[in-house]
Parts: C-alpha cells; structure tokens; sequence
C-alpha cells in the first residue's frame, strides 16, 4: 500500500511540470506582438550562460537592438580580412554606415591568421564596450564573444 501511494504521489507530481514542456500556441498574437516576443527571446538568449557566441555579417547594426549592449571581443571569420570594424555614436547615408563625425568612434583593422594577405601588422581582435544606441559597421563576417577579461601574462 505504501509503495502505491508512493508512486500516485510521484506521478501526481510530474503532471503539472510535463504540462509546462508544452510551448504555448502564438498563433493569435499580431505581427507586432510576435515581433515584440522576439525581441524578448533574444534577450533572453543573450542575458542566457550558454550563450558563447555569435557570427555577425558584414553590414551597419544598431547596439541594443541587432547586437546586446556589453563588452565584447570581435575577431574576423576564418579566413577574412582585412577588414575594418567601426564602432559610432551615430549612422549617414540613411543608416548604410557610421558617422565618424557624430562623436565618439573607434576604428580597428583585423585580418584573420588564415587569410592570404594575414600579416604581422594586423591585430586579429580587438574588444569594445558598445553602449544602446551605438552603432557598428563590419567589412566582413566577424565572431562576437563575450569579453573575458585581459590574458594572464604570468606575473606573480
């Protein structure tokens, strides 16, 4: 009788968590409303420890809406460069690049190792905090990782 009870009280307990596995249906929601819980799931997804990171294409993106506001490390795709990423306060040309003359900007060249014009003068990453309502320009397909921190160069 007891291990009976046991497993009533054990099944009476999984019946509530296998109905959260369900996804809700979002079938009704308008585009507005699906767009908005797209912008809250990558949020989440960006605020989420699993999240390493992420490949970027060459283009001009708003800081806080395309990429996460943070510190991030930027390094070319394998096999890209030189290439430039610009990091601005602000877009011309009708959003198609960065403004140099809004304010604040960095500029950095980086060249993948395995690219055929690869050579000691190019950086191969570079880290910048982007602030919302920032912008960034990549010349080509750049990977985003959360910055780390500085390398341990063995002092004691």
């Amino acid at each position: 009788m007891k291990k009976l009870i046991t497993v009533f009280l054990i099944l009476a307990l999984l019946i509530p968590f296998a109905a959260f596995a369900d996804l809700p249906d979002i079938s009704h929601l308008s585009f507005n409303e699906l767009v908005e819980l797209r912008d809250q799931i990558d949020i989440a997804i960006w605020n989420s420890q699993e999240w390493q990171e992420v490949t970027v294409p060459p283009g001009v993106y708003e800081i806080g809406v395309d990429i996460p506001a943070g510190h991030w490390s930027v390094r070319p795709f394998e096999g890209c460069g030189p290439a430039y990423v610009i990091y601005a306060s602000g877009v011309q040309d009708q959003g198609h690049d960065v403004d140099l003359f809004a304010g604040d900007y960095i500029m950095e060249c980086l060249c993948d190792p395995s690219s055929e014009l690869y050579s000691a003068e190019y950086k191969t990453t570079t880290s910048i905090i982007m602030e919302a309502g920032h912008f960034v320009r990549l010349d080509c397909t750049m990977i985003f990782t959360p910055y780390s921190g500085k390398p341990d160069l063995g002092f004691k």
